[in-house]
């Protein structure tokens, strides 16, 4: 009885690393196979939030998501001879949806923090921007210190929220009345024109999409007159899967032949009448 029950224990035990190693490879490591699951579904699942212009955002006319990040991703997936999905998510919950498998990637103003770095594969950069506040043209305040004591409205779990807690601009922060998180920068805008609201912390690049639409209805504060007043400057990025390496260096690559053959700084020149993406072309 011992005997087979030891045979037995043994025929389990060699099942088991049979499984394990067609999953991990001969090598015993973890097979990175990223890239070829999506190239042999020939579709895949991007990850955004659909209120963020001018990166990804709901065209109020058309119904239909576009945007420089949006355009982007589309000529990268093109290229790639993949469909891409363009999906909608909550954004407090972008990590989560990314990494259940909800979605292949985060793709939409998506900045690099060392918080993000921690639970996401980020790419390399492909955008500068700065977190700013923005206030109704009309309004008082032309710095950081005339907000003490108002009230800033900030989209919840948004990089913008995150330099508001940096060590940076405490200061500031332990100024204000009240820090507000909001839904999504479409109902900040509609909050400030209300007057429920003081001020904005938002990308930039944000902002100067809601001034070009509305001359005359809001401005940055700004340190001069050439430079914006700062609560961080960042990187825009992609975020992909923890070991999904073969699928970022293929977008990567994608990216780099962009800025090589000038389509990159075409599709910049759309959306920002000029190249402001900063993917090397070497």
């Amino acid at each position: 009885m011992k005997k087979l029950l030891a045979l037995a224990l043994a025929g389990a035990m060699m099942l088991c690393a049979g499984c394990s190693q067609g999953e991990a490879g001969s090598s015993g490591t973890a097979v990175d196979d990223s890239w070829t699951k999506i190239e042999e579904a020939g579709k895949i699942k991007l990850g955004m939030d659909d209120a963020f212009p001018p990166m990804g955002y709901t065209d109020p006319e058309t119904g239909d998501i576009i945007g420089f990040d949006v355009d982007v991703a589309k000529e990268v997936f093109k290229r790639l001879d993949v469909e891409l999905e363009l999906c909608p998510i909550e954004w407090t919950q972008k990590e989560t949806e990314l990494n259940n498998g909800e979605v292949d990637l985060l793709w939409n103003g998506y900045s690099s923090t060392p918080e993000r770095a921690e639970k996401v594969n980020l790419s390399v950069p492909y955008m500068k921007n700065n977190q700013i506040i923005l206030v109704k043209d009309d309004s008082s305040y032309q710095s950081f210190a005339d907000l003490a004591g108002k009230t800033v409205g900030v989209q919840a779990d948004s990089s913008a929220e995150v330099a508001l807690d940096s060590d940076e601009a405490k200061a500031f922060k332990d100024s204000l009345k009240e820090i507000v998180p909001i839904d999504d920068y479409s109902k900040a805008i509609l909050e400030i024109k209300n007057g429920t609201i003081d001020a904005i912390a938002i990308d930039e690049v944000v902002a100067r999409f809601y001034i070009n639409n509305e001359p005359g209805a809001y401005r940055i504060l700004m340190k001069d007159s050439d430079n914006v007043e700062s609560l961080a400057v960042e990187d825009y990025v992609i975020g992909f899967r923890k070991g999904d390496d073969a699928l970022k260096s293929k977008v990567e690559e994608t990216l780099k032949a962009m800025a090589k053959d000038g389509k990159l700084a075409e599709i910049s020149e759309k959306w920002f009448g000029e190249d402001v993406t900063t993917i090397s072309k070497d």
